[in-house]
């Protein structure tokens, strides 16, 4: 199966912006973008030399949008294996700062001078404005269907305990089950708590959504294909005879 175009371009932006930071402990830029030679050595929140952490430690790691990637490929390479490319090897700590000399101690750290970073080749281009916007649900491939029951299973664990009392406490457990803030939606309506989790950029195949609704016991999860043609909004997608 080919490597999901949005999924390769959400991990290469990743991996892109936290070895930027990491850069910013590198040294003052000089006149020619060069790091400047510093008087004294550089003081760390972190040891000199931070331990890297790659495949499943990252799962672990400090930054929530490293969590979630990770845990996505996992899954997906569980399902398929070397479907999704795996995240690069990355610091333990989830900030490096820098005190330089003659800088206040609580200054913001200097930006490092740009440096061009090779992203794949195969990142899709932007949709254009003449892009049809589709609201009707897809369907999922196997894998996909394999992925989804993966999830499921981890939203179900998050509320072993019982169903959330509110919005808030729903949320809650998602976010301590490592899915984003800004990919769960609540669906508009009175009746049950429902929300929906957009997993679409973190999809082999793009189309991935989870639909979560609290009940007496816990939550019901059913997964869905989410088209993305326009980029419609999650909370907008019609499921096959449902609301």
């Amino acid at each position: 199966m080919t490597t999901s175009k949005r999924l390769l371009r959400t991990l290469a932006l990743t991996a892109t912006a936290l070895g930027a930071l990491t850069l910013t402990a590198c040294g003052t830029p000089g006149a020619a973008g060069k790091p400047a030679v510093t008087a004294a050595p550089a003081a760390v929140t972190a040891s000199p030399s931070p331990r890297m952490l790659s495949g499943k430690d990252l799962e672990r790691h400090p930054d929530p949008i490293v969590r979630a990637q990770a845990i996505a490929v996992r899954i997906t390479n569980t399902c398929a294996p070397g479907t999704a490319p795996e995240l690069p090897a990355l610091p333990a700590v989830s900030k490096v700062a820098e005190t330089v000399p003659g800088m206040p101690a609580d200054a913001e750290p200097p930006t490092p001078a740009d440096a061009p970073v090779p992203l794949p080749t195969d990142l899709p281009e932007p949709p254009g404005p003449e892009a049809t916007v589709s609201y009707d649900e897809v369907p999922l491939d196997e894998v996909d269907r394999c992925a989804a029951d993966a999830h499921a299973d981890r939203v179900r664990a998050a509320f072993a305990t019982g169903a959330p009392a509110d919005e808030a406490a729903l949320r809650k457990a998602l976010a301590g089950a490592d899915y984003l803030p800004e990919n769960v939606h609540r669906m508009p309506g009175d009746g049950a708590l429902r929300v929906r989790i957009d997993l679409r950029e973190l999809s082999p195949n793009d189309n991935l959504a989870l639909e979560v609704t609290a009940t007496a016991g816990g939550v019901r999860v059913d997964a869905f294909g989410a088209p993305v043609a326009g980029d419609p909004e999650i909370t907008g997608i019609r499921r096959s005879g449902r609301s």
